[in-house]
């Protein structure tokens, strides 16, 4: 199952919401709000490499 990785960099909204539910399906998800959570920089990293798929907005 591949690993998908939402960076939302102002927040969620109502079209981030359906588009994550839509794209995740069939996959494994993380989602960080970098406008709420402070991630450290080498944590943030480390998920990104680990991930199949990156979607930042």
């Amino acid at each position: 199952m591949d690993k998908m990785l939402f960076l939302l960099n102002d927040g969620p909204d109502a079209s981030s919401g359906a588009w994550i539910e839509a794209l995740s399906r069939n996959c494994e998800v993380e989602v960080i709000d970098l406008a709420r959570k402070e991630v450290p920089y080498d944590a943030l990293v480390d998920k990104i490499f680990a991930c199949d798929k990156l979607i930042s907005w």
